[in-house]
């Protein structure tokens, strides 16, 4: 693979794809593997980025209780702002960028201290990552985000 790849630009996009085809189908070992084994030029790729992204909120998302638990003890629990950001991650794991962010501004507007910040942090990061696909969405969150954070 590694030889393909060095002998054959056009392999890294192939490489690239699979590693993404892998991470969709939850072969999160897979693609981490995959993706370890791409020179470093294609790690900083746009799609490397992206993919590096997915792989770590996969990752982070492997060590939370799951979206349909998570959800169920926010219900019993409105103020648990752990269980907000867990489920930011997990839903950011399965690209539902919207749904997710939105749990992090629940978080920001209710207890912008919570972990030194870490909605904040990660709203942020969320908007770097969209900035490569979805320019205009990423200027709405840094919005929002300036207009809270200045009340």
């Amino acid at each position: 693979m590694t030889q393909a790849i060095s002998s054959d630009p056009s392999n890294v996009r192939v490489a690239l794809d699979m590693t993404q085809i892998f991470l969709d189908i939850g072969e999160i070992e897979r693609a981490q593997s995959l993706f370890d084994r791409l020179p470093e030029v294609a790690q900083k790729l746009d799609i490397g980025v992206s993919i590096a992204s997915q792989l770590n909120f996969k990752r982070l998302a492997q060590n939370t209780v799951g979206i349909a638990q998570l959800r169920a003890h926010i219900l019993k629990s409105p103020n648990d702002y752990q269980a907000y950001f867990d489920l930011a991650v997990c839903l950011f794991s399965e690209h539902d960028i919207e749904r997710g962010i939105e749990a992090l501004f629940f978080i920001q507007e209710n207890d912008a201290e919570f972990k030194d910040g870490a909605a904040k942090e990660m709203i942020g990061m969320v908007c770097n990552m969209l900035e490569n696909t979805n320019l205009e969405q990423a200027r709405v969150y840094r919005r929002r985000l300036a207009n809270l954070i200045s009340q």
